[in-house]
């Protein structure tokens, strides 16, 4: 077996895939940040436009009042099981030899 090498050589700007067991591995890199946020958000601001109006096939919606709370829920229930209609047996007879 051949030593390790103490310089990786890059193919194409990334290490090459390690082959163990006739398959091909490939080395994911590590994470080097800290997992944190890296942009500074205390300059940020909330606008005070007004809110977006949404349409529902062409007709502006009204928020909750076009979707009474009924309805809703009615829609969610948990519907009944489907009874499909059993086939009737169909046996042919037909004569030994």
């Amino acid at each position: 077996m051949s030593s390790p090498k103490s310089e990786c050589e890059l193919k194409a700007g990334h290490p090459p895939a390690v082959k163990a067991g006739g398959m091909r591995i490939t080395q994911h890199k590590t994470r080097k940040d800290s997992g944190g946020l890296s942009e500074d958000t205390t300059g940020l601001t909330v606008s005070n436009s007004p809110p977006k109006t949404l349409t529902i096939s062409g007709a502006v919606a009204k928020g909750y009042a076009d979707f009474p709370t009924e309805a809703v829920q009615s829609f969610h229930k948990e519907k009944p099981p489907v009874q499909h209609a059993s086939k009737p047996q169909v046996n042919i007879q037909q004569p030994r030899k």
